[in-house]
């Protein structure tokens, strides 16, 4: 099998599946005070620090969720209703997960004005910014895309806004960007960081919010107050525990990311006979081509016969039609149709790629253009 979707979900990693064994001896309740209590409760503390360590954050800023997903609700959702009196501005992009624009789309129906920043070419004209940085209560604006691996100027974003409004309260949606590169809230200029743990070698159904010391937003989920009453609700401890296990793992092996930049170099090479949608400032795992006059999907049936996996664009919006993000970014319909995204980890090898290529080769050659 060659794995070539890590956009979408990636692999566990060895420490994640060692610490998922040993977790399953580990049922108490963090919550409980005996001894059973106790030994999860440790369990969490060392996970919570170390995503903080991952992050450059203090782990009293680390919040654990269910996901990418809730991590965002909270942080637009919570961001928005504490700063309401403060303005009824909401800055984003044109091409932001669902888990981020869906939530805005129910503030706007609330009352709340939205701007939504161009991404033509994978880049944020700071001029626009400017144009609409007073009144803001929150900004929310990825890191790096999901689908074309651009990398947006979130810092440069925040510095804009909070000078003409001091109070914004700035998220960054950093699921995809995370352990691909040095993050923190500093270096974001940012209020609120999200990340997802199967996007980082550990198993679904867990996520991360960084918040910003001092800042206390509302919860939007109410019960027993765990997590500081941020997000309540009985701690996944053998998620959360091997979350903690690949993010430290991660953090040791000092040639992953070099790895993978030269991967994503010889990737580009490889596929040069293809239209590849190339970002000004592209994150190095993420690569979308396009294929004029083939049907992505179609593409798609055919490689993954070969056993060899890629995507047509986000996972999360693959049964409900476009994204847009493809639009957005400017390729014409054709070009978007015949879309592919490849997605990689440090985990894939030159040769992979090798029998990519070969295999696009021969599905072109195969199937009827449209």
């Amino acid at each position: 099998m060659i794995y070539l979707d890590n956009s979408a979900t990636t692999p566990l990693s060895e420490s994640a599946k060692e610490k998922i064994k040993e977790m399953l001896d580990v049922f108490g309740n963090p919550s409980s005070l005996h001894s059973e209590g106790l030994r999860a409760e440790k369990e969490v503390t060392l996970a919570r620090e170390r995503i903080a360590k991952s992050l450059s954050a203090r782990p009293d800023e680390v919040f654990f969720t269910s996901g990418g997903t809730e991590s965002d609700n909270i942080a637009i959702l919570g961001g928005a209703k504490k700063n309401a009196k403060s303005g009824k501005k909401i800055i984003t992009t044109d091409s932001e997960h669902p888990a981020v624009s869906r939530a805005v789309d129910s503030l706007e129906k609330e009352g709340f004005e939205v701007v939504r920043l161009s991404t033509s070419g994978g880049k944020i004209d700071l001029d626009e910014v400017e144009k609409n940085a007073e009144g803001v209560a929150l900004v929310t604006v990825m890191r790096t895309n999901n689908e074309t691996g651009a990398i947006y100027d979130v810092k440069g974003i925040s510095d804009i806004v909070k000078r003409y409004s001091p109070r914004a309260i700035v998220h960054s949606d950093c699921v995809q960007a995370y352990m691909k590169e040095k993050l923190s809230l500093s270096s974001l200029g940012a209020d609120l960081i999200s990340v997802s743990a199967h996007k980082v070698h550990a198993p679904k159904g867990v996520g991360a919010l960084i918040v910003k010391k001092g800042l206390v937003i509302p919860p939007h989920t109410y019960g027993g107050g765990q997590e500081k009453g941020l997000r309540s609700g009985t701690e996944n401890t053998i998620g959360i525990a091997s979350f903690g296990a690949s993010v430290n793992e991660l953090m040791a092996e000092s040639e992953r990311l070099c790895k993978m930049a030269e991967l994503y170099a010889y990737m580009k090479e490889k596929l040069s006979l293809y239209k590849e949608n190339i970002p000004e400032k592209a994150c190095p795992s993420i690569l979308n081509i396009s294929l004029e006059g083939y049907r992505s999907e179609i593409v798609l049936h055919s490689l993954s016969r070969e056993n060899i996996f890629v995507s047509s664009g986000s996972a999360c919006s693959s049964h409900s039609g476009k994204s847009g993000v493809l639009t957005a970014f400017g390729l014409t319909d054709r070009e978007a149709d015949g879309a592919i995204r490849i997605s990689t980890s440090h985990y894939n090898t030159k040769e992979e790629i090798d029998t990519l290529a070969e295999a696009l080769e021969n599905v072109t050659k195969s199937i009827k253009r449209k």
